[in-house]
């Protein structure tokens, strides 16, 4: 028999999901002149702030 499961045993279950961003830049196309975007997610650990996560990234690049 199937187990029944109601709204509530799906909303309990307690994820492992871990916080993330989604960081966009912009950049100005040498070739067309045009702006193109580019998308990073960063996952944001426990105990540091999205804006460290955000200048490391960058400072990295």
């Amino acid at each position: 028999m199937a187990k029944k499961q109601s709204f509530s045993d799906k909303t309990g279950k307690k994820s492992a999901s871990k916080n993330r961003i989604k960081l966009v830049r912009s950049v100005l196309s040498d070739k067309t002149g045009s702006i193109r975007f580019s998308e990073d997610v960063l996952p944001v650990p426990e105990g540091k702030t999205p804006e460290a996560v955000i200048k490391e990234f960058i400072a990295s690049k």
